[in-house]
């Protein structure tokens, strides 16, 4: 994996970082777990969580975030969707609609998980990947309703990501610039999104930055009755809070605010992002 797994790692004696490659209908998912060291097979009771991202994202992201989280005894998983950073992609436009995403993300963390269920977390358009994921597992047999014990939304791009001026560029970098606070990719963070951008597939971009929530996903989602919380972070020009909260009074979700946080909350504050998924995730006792 060309970007680090050992990001903001501290003391190594407290974590395993393993590179993982999940099966998957349309290709095996590259993807990343972290826990504490121990014993961690089919039969391990712990806490698991599966971490997705959107438009332009990566695993990579969440490592911050993973690291805060394995420290409190959970057992994190990310994962780079179908043609997403390394894990490579077809050209065909059917393997990336939303659907086609999540049931790859379903299958892979079946595989990963052991089939033991798992709190789903999706950021931005991988929120709509993590709720489209949810309904997968409400109405089709293969995966059970227990799949899922909680569903969060991090700045969901419910309505899209896409602006007017995008419908004339294809400046990835540009637009990935937008999601970083300030604007800016200054220095190791630029060269990091370029070398991502060039590895993606042109159609995983465009699918997941189009991408929007039909008001079925709602629906789908008040009737499944699944724990859901929305997280916005308190400085988020493109998922405004009022935004997440409107969301999160519409689906009948919890909602979380992180403060010194843009678009990226798992990257701009790690530890604060933690401490509200900690507490959400602590009230069914996991």
């Amino acid at each position: 994996m060309s970007e680090t797994l050992d990001s903001d790692r501290g003391d190594a004696d407290v974590r395993t970082v393993i590179p993982l490659l999940m099966p998957a209908p349309h290709g095996p998912l590259a993807g990343v777990e972290i826990r504490r060291p121990g014993p961690s097979g089919p039969h391990w009771n712990g806490s698991r969580a599966a971490l997705v991202s959107g438009a332009g994202g990566a695993k990579e992201d969440f490592l911050p975030l993973m690291h805060r989280l394995a420290e409190e005894g959970h057992r994190l998983f990310a994962v780079d969707l179908c043609g997403q950073n390394e894990t490579p992609g077809p050209d065909d436009p059917a393997a990336y609609g939303i659907d086609a995403l999540a049931t790859d993300l379903a299958v892979a963390m079946t595989a990963a998980c052991a089939r033991k269920p798992v709190h789903l977390v999706g950021h931005g358009a991988g929120a709509l990947v993590a709720a489209t994921a949810v309904l997968q597992a409400r109405s089709r047999e293969r995966f059970a309703p227990s799949t899922y014990r909680s569903l969060t939304l991090v700045a969901p791009c419910w309505d899209g990501l896409l602006t007017a001026d995008d419908a004339v560029s294809a400046d990835w970098e540009r637009r990935m610039a937008r999601q970083h606070r300030g604007g800016l990719l200054a220095g190791e963070r630029r060269d990091v999104i370029r070398q991502r951008l060039a590895r993606s597939h042109p159609m995983n971009l465009e699918h997941l930055a189009s991408a929007t929530a039909g008001p079925e996903l709602a629906a789908g989602l008040r009737a499944a009755g699944i724990r859901m919380l929305v997280v916005g972070g308190a400085e988020d020009p493109l998922v405004p809070v009022d935004r997440t909260g409107e969301l999160a009074r519409h689906l009948g979700a919890r909602h979380g605010v992180v403060p010194g946080a843009g678009h990226l909350p798992h990257h701009d504050n790690p530890g604060a992002l933690a401490g509200v998924l900690t507490a959400f995730w602590a009230e069914d006792g996991a």
